[in-house]
């Protein structure tokens, strides 16, 4: 029996290290084959060698507090509003602020120390219970499973500290009696949660990204379409299309679905396909394809493929497989907490039998005492703070500089990147046609005048490179007395009692007209030739400008020593031109959005970490299979979405602003983990009563809170640096 494939979206994964842990589950269920989870879509899918244990799979996540849902049916848990993330962390940091002025300054004891205990435990209960939830679930996964991250340590932390308050606020005479260490811990747990929910509200930001590409997608399906039935049209929706209908497209319409030519002819809008800004003229027999625009005419064509089998489809099919399969990089802190806790609870354990057995009267307050002062010194609050602030500083940094970055991971994805994929048009180049020669045999001004008024009736886009440089030479441009198109060849005029012929080489023979040598461009780009009275006596080429800064940025990546490849979708002509100008180690032509990123495989297959840079439809599958994507700013929202960082105004030049910050970035946030750890480290022994064994004293509760914001303060102090990095 072959093995039948599932795909669901998942409740209740809090952090990258949940993602491991079904994986994890999943490699221990008998018949379970090929899964993957993916925390930033929230999906996973996997396969079954017998569908009867469906049931049984499910079941076993439940219990472990994920809850799967089929992804075309909606999830009864809605998504957590993404700006209430932010409400609820201010909430919490405002509430633990007047939970600090109530333990330490300036209200430490007001009205009274009973009094103002009740108060710290009303303020922290919310904090605690409702903006901590989170983290008091990941202790009970953790009691189900075993398995542990940072929310693990949190949880256990921040509960412990407020079971024990509690107890000491509420049952004061009886905590006393039994030997119970009179202080509270309201104001760190307050921190604490506060600091590392920011955290965690950084990482929501990221995921909400991810799923942008997609939804960004799903947007340039038409949504309806017209069949032609008996000479007649009737709208439809896309879904009741079937292979071998007619269906009209009428101008300015999206293509619905694949198919052929079969009446009109027309120029289309092709960009998500090769990523050139021209029109394709299409004609009978032809093929056209889901989501291309159609240009001035309307055309009938032959359905041949519908649904998922579609061009479009394909590519939205694409992405999603590609960010599903990339592997995600659990962060330093879920590395570092996942051994941590363990170590911690043992350190704490320990505490608690060295004092039972060899402690002072009474021996159950001071070992349950010390036991708890471990677990909350131990309470990771700098640790959380190590990666988000950082990531702060330099996202804010980087978007003054007119850099987008999506979260922490893309900081992290830098360090190991060997070689850059430029998409040519847009990317490397300025992405729209202009006049790059003009070459004429009569007196320029005038011929120009007369091109440029017989042009302007035309909305090709050529046409209007052309009027924009007439306009630009300060020309006024007049109507011509007859103007016709010639689809897919030109145009025919006349201007002034001459006739005149604008268009290409097919256009030249048609007409008969012969071509001057002399006035052929050594350019490289689209040629309109144009003819007086059935004389050649003018050539303007029209091409993509490289931007002015391309080559500096290639030979910066290449002076450190990473490889530079362009892959486009324009012809072997035009690439070879552009990668010799610059100075590109390789180059591919003529590639398909799917084949730039098979490329983009073949290059990671063979050990090397890839960037794609790009700004088209067409680029959205390689920028979702690259190590790393960045896209222009100043190209569409599918690409844009699909990438890691966006260069605001397109300028390359960010291209090594991005890497400097980056690389800058990472060993700022390896040190912070470094100090967050040393400050843990150092004060678990004070916590566990070590002093007292050197007749010194038990570790008071100021200085937990204190070694806290110190530790905190650290942390922060020291990602401010990032902003001296660019």
């Amino acid at each position: 029996m072959n093995p039948k494939e599932y795909s669901y979206t998942i409740d209740g994964m809090s952090c990258a290290a949940c993602a491991l842990t079904i994986e994890k589950e999943f490699s221990t269920i008998e018949g379970v084959k090929e899964y993957s989870v993916n925390y930033a879509l929230e999906k996973t899918s996997f396969q079954l060698t017998d569908e009867r244990l469906l049931p049984d799979v499910i079941n076993k996540m439940d219990r472990l507090g994920y809850r799967f849902f089929e992804v075309n049916q909606s999830n009864s848990q809605p998504e957590a509003d993404f700006d209430d993330k932010f409400r609820k962390f201010l909430i919490s940091i405002l509430l633990s602020v007047v939970l600090f002025s109530l333990a330490m300054w300036p209200l430490k004891g007001w009205p009274s120390h009973r009094i103002n205990w009740i108060l710290q435990m009303a303020l922290a209960t919310p904090i605690w219970i409702w903006i901590g939830f989170q983290f008091q679930k990941s202790v009970l996964l953790f009691l189900k499973t075993g398995h542990s991250n940072m929310n693990t340590l949190v949880g256990i932390g921040t509960s412990c500290a407020y079971i024990y308050s509690a107890f000491v606020t509420i049952f004061s005479d009886l905590s006393v009696s039994i030997g119970l260490t009179q202080k509270v811990y309201f104001e760190a747990i307050g921190f604490i949660i506060s600091f590392v929910y920011l955290g965690k509200y950084f990482e929501e930001k990221a995921k909400r990204k991810t799923k942008e590409a997609l939804n960004s997608l799903f947007q340039l399906s038409a949504k309806h379409a017209l069949l032609v039935e008996d000479g007649a049209t009737r709208e439809i929706p896309v879904e009741k299309i079937e292979i071998a209908d007619i269906l009209r497209v009428l101008p300015g319409q999206k293509i619905p679905v694949d198919g052929v030519v079969v009446r009109g002819n027309s120029a289309i809008d092709e960009s998500m396909i090769s990523g050139e800004a021209n029109p394709v003229t299409k004609a009978k027999d032809d093929p056209i394809f889901s989501g291309t625009i159609n240009g001035d005419s309307t055309i009938d064509y032959y359905v041949t493929k519908v649904g998922a089998d579609t061009f479009l489809a394909q590519i939205i099919s694409f992405v999603e497989r590609a960010q599903n399969s990339k592997p995600e990089i659990q962060k330093y802190t879920d590395k570092i907490s996942a051994a941590f806790t363990p170590v911690v609870i043992a350190i704490a354990f320990l505490t608690f039998v060295i004092w039972f057995l060899f402690g002072p009267e009474p021996r159950w307050g001071m070992s349950i005492s010390n036991m708890i002062a471990v677990l909350v010194i131990a309470c990771p609050c700098a640790l959380g703070l190590a990666t988000p602030t950082a990531v702060v500083v330099a996202t804010g940094r980087a978007s003054l500089k007119g850099l987008l970055i999506a979260g922490g991971e893309v900081i992290e994805k830098t360090g190991e990147i060997d070689t850059i994929v430029f998409d040519k048009t847009g990317t490397l180049t300025e992405g729209r046609p202009e006049v790059i020669d003009f070459l004429c045999s009569t007196e320029r001004n005038e011929i120009l005048l007369t091109i440029g008024s017989i042009e302007q009736f035309s909305e090709h886009p050529i046409s209007k490179a052309i009027v924009k440089f007439a306009e630009k030479e300060g020309l006024e441009l007049d109507e011509p007395d007859y103007f016709e198109i010639v689809k897919g060849k030109g145009l025919i005029a006349e201007f002034e009692d001459k006739d005149y012929i604008l268009g290409n080489k097919a256009l030249f023979d048609q007409e008969g007209v012969l071509l001057d040598d002399n006035l052929l461009s050594k350019q490289v780009g689209t040629e309109v030739f144009i003819a007086s009275n059935s004389k050649h006596v003018a050539t303007i080429m029209i091409g993509d400008q490289i931007k002015s800064n391309s080559k500096d940025v290639i030979q910066e990546l290449q002076k450190r020593g990473i490889k530079t490849w362009m892959i486009t979708g324009d012809n072997e002509r035009i690439a070879h031109s552009v990668a010799t100008s610059l100075g590109i180690d390789h180059y591919l032509a003529a590639v398909l959005p799917l084949e730039k990123s098979k490329q983009i495989e073949t290059l990671q297959a063979s050990g090397h970490k890839v960037v794609m840079i790009g700004d088209g439809i067409n680029d959205a599958p390689a920028l979702a299979k690259a190590d790393l994507s960045i896209a222009m700013g100043t190209g569409t929202d599918v690409a844009i979405s699909a990438s890691d960082v966006t260069i605001v105004k397109g300028d390359l030049r960010r291209v090594i602003t991005f890497l400097d910050l980056t690389h800058g970035t990472m060993k700022i946030i390896k040190q912070n983990l470094f100090l967050s750890l040393v400050y843990n480290a150092s004060l678990i022994p004070i916590a566990a009563g070590i002093l007292v064994f050197f007749d010194g004293p038990l570790m008071p509760p100021v200085l937990a809170s204190v070694a806290m914001v110190a530790s905190s303060l650290s942390v922060v102090s020291n990602s401010l640096r990032i902003r001296k990095l660019i």
